[in-house]
């Protein structure tokens, strides 16, 4: 009885890879280097590496219904990543599923990374409960996922959930995307630092941060000012309280659109805890309609670290069929 699925998710350090079966109940936890420098071939090759070890522990593939993977970028429906995956160099084009087929004869479906944790929170995490969600991760970027009548919704071509591109400042910080303004640019890891370094320049109060960021020589990072936050310094309170306001923005927006039953944050940002919880649900409020903020929740992701490879194997339960 094929009733196991395989999850992998590519990250750009380690290749995370799991057998699980439908209820959630995951074995094999196993971790592999992505190897990302070494160009998209050889980060293929270790994902096929990672499979082939998980079969070996399982001691066989005749309980495997398949296998899902989440990805950087955008995955179309036939595992092929079409783009959006800039800090895998040579990954676009590469045909994921394809060659999981040819190695182990085994279907292969998958999807954009912060899509797969969105249906992991959605089935085993902070989604629990209701049938419509998004997720939002707050790390070096912002990425998003969208659960639709408890169904991960992958949009034209696997491109849907783009939300740290919402512009919420018109002509505001320069993004890479090429647009002005968008979300990334003030709430995700990368955000909140160089917000952190342009307020320290003209700022003029007394301020643990400031003084450490004009020094120099000391790392500065999302937990950083955060950690400053909690010691209610000036200027780390000024960029968090920036940080939230474009992210309410940015949720109010998504609110509006998509009237969801929950808004579930997460990413390496939100070890910083309910204190951005709270500001948001303080926020958005007022880019939104009252009717549809009242029924909204903002809530934090309780899948963590696992939640990648969680999704990728639900997603085989969700779009695999024998």
């Amino acid at each position: 009885m094929k009733n196991l699925a395989i999850g992998i998710d590519l990250g750009g350090t380690n290749l995370k890879g799991i057998i699980m079966d439908a209820n959630g109940s995951s074995r094999h936890l196993t971790r592999i280097p992505t190897d990302a420098a070494k160009g998209g071939a050889v980060v293929l090759e270790n994902i096929l590496k990672l499979i082939g070890i998980l079969i070996e522990k399982e001691g066989g593939s005749g309980s495997i219904l398949g296998v899902g993977f989440g990805s950087p970028g955008f995955v179309d429906a036939n595992g092929i990543i079409i783009g959006g995956a800039e800090n895998l160099p040579g990954w676009k084009g590469t045909r994921v599923s394809e060659a999981i087929r040819s190695r182990f004869g085994l279907v292969s479906t998958g999807a954009n990374d912060v899509t797969v944790a969105a249906l992991a929170e959605s089935k085993f995490g902070a989604g629990r409960g209701v049938k419509n969600m998004v997720c939002l991760a707050l790390g070096t970027g912002i990425g998003g996922g969208i659960v639709i009548d408890g169904r991960v919704y992958k949009g034209t071509h696997g491109m849907a959930g783009e939300f740290g591109h919402i512009v919420v400042e018109t002509g505001g910080v320069q993004c890479n995307c090429g647009l002005k303004g968008c979300v990334e640019q003030y709430a995700s890891a990368t955000g909140i630092v160089n917000l952190a370094r342009r307020y320290a320049r003209t700022f003029r109060g007394k301020s643990g941060l400031a003084k450490l960021i004009k020094a120099g020589g000391t790392p500065v990072t999302s937990k950083t000012v955060y950690d400053h936050v909690k010691k209610q310094d000036p200027l780390a309170l000024k960029v968090h309280e920036t940080a939230c306001e474009m992210l309410g923005r940015a949720c109010g927006f998504i609110c509006n659109a998509l009237s969801p039953d929950r808004i579930v944050l997460g990413g390496g940002v939100m070890k910083a805890g309910q204190v951005i919880v709270d500001e948001v649900k303080r926020r958005f409020s007022r880019y939104c309609w009252e009717a549809i903020a009242q029924r909204t929740d903002v809530v934090a992701a309780e899948c963590g670290e696992d939640a990648g490879v969680l999704g990728a194997a639900a997603l085989v339960f969700e779009e695999v069929t024998v």
